[in-house]
């Protein structure tokens, strides 16, 4: 008998299950302990690696290695190194691709037992940049955000029937819910100065980012998502999602998004609803200066 061969939203969804339990079964002890810090020349803004970061990625590469995923991985606490995977007695080897994973986004507010703003993110490119498939997990309510070439979905918890992801209709700015991360003070005060003459336009400001950001814009919950100096884990572990979902993401400049595999690239990127809503968010940071003040 021939086995079916597991899809990539499959994969994709084991790993961040199997993060998703690592962070249920993890002490608060053990996962708010300082356990590493970061290597020279990556991310010295951000130098602490606590216990959940490390578990969660451990847990989500095991669970690739179990699919016999092969390729290269970029991590935001590993960083980049090869991933290497034996064949199983069920499994062979998958074609070499690229993953892009944030392990455990929302650091800073686990080790104070925040419950909020926790997620996993994991994407799959192949080696010609096309994406595969990509999803983010949310720890607090384990609701999944997947997307591949079948469409993007929600999975409100396991078992349940998947959602089809619709964005929100708004056109216009006025009135319209934004999200932009503005918890680290390097972060809140350059981007509410510079971006304060869009943000006031606004109804609500989400203060968050990273690959929550791309399924808020993709699930209809947040109109447009402004990402500054994100880091390439944050971008390509979720972007797909809103891509996939119909939403529309560009450069500042409005440049289309390239993928580039380098562990060390940052974005600016904006992530719309629709069409409509991106023209006009363009049109407005046209007349706005780029952030100053931090440097990743």
């Amino acid at each position: 008998m021939v086995r079916r061969r597991t899809t990539w939203r499959e994969i994709v969804m084991a790993g961040l299950r199997a993060a998703h339990t690592t962070v249920r079964r993890l002490g608060s002890a053990a996962g708010q302990r300082v356990v590493a810090g970061r290597a020279a020349g990556y991310r010295a803004w951000d130098p602490e690696v606590i216990g959940v970061d490390t578990a969660t990625e451990r847990a989500v590469i095991a669970e690739l290695k179990r699919h016999a995923v092969c390729g290269t991985l970029l991590s935001e606490e590993a960083g980049e190194k090869a991933l290497v995977s034996r064949p199983g007695v069920h499994s062979t080897p998958t074609e070499p691709v690229y993953i892009i994973m944030d392990p455990f986004d929302g650091s800073l507010l686990y080790r104070r037992g925040i419950r909020a703003h926790w997620f996993t993110a994991l994407g799959i490119y192949g080696r010609d940049g096309t994406p595969r498939a990509s999803g983010v997990i949310d720890h607090t309510t384990a609701e999944v955000t997947v997307a591949d070439s079948a469409g993007a979905v929600r999975v409100l918890r396991p078992g349940a029937r998947p959602v089809r992801l619709r964005p929100a209709a708004t056109r216009r700015l006025d009135g319209a819910f934004l999200e932009a991360y503005m918890m680290k003070p390097s972060f809140l005060y350059a981007t509410a100065t510079a971006l304060r003459p869009l943000l006031e336009r606004a109804k609500f400001i989400l203060p968050n980012g990273g690959p929550g950001g791309f399924a808020d814009v993709a699930g209809g919950r947040i109109d447009v998502y402004l990402a500054w100096n994100e880091a390439l884990t944050e971008v390509y572990s979720a972007a797909y999602i809103a891509k996939r979902a119909g939403c529309v993401i560009t450069n500042w400049d409005g440049s289309p998004l390239v993928f580039t595999p380098d562990i060390h690239a940052v974005y600016n990127l904006v992530c719309s609803a629709n069409p409509t809503l991106h023209r006009e968010v363009l049109a407005a940071l046209k007349t706005i200066r780029a952030p100053k003040g931090f440097a990743p």
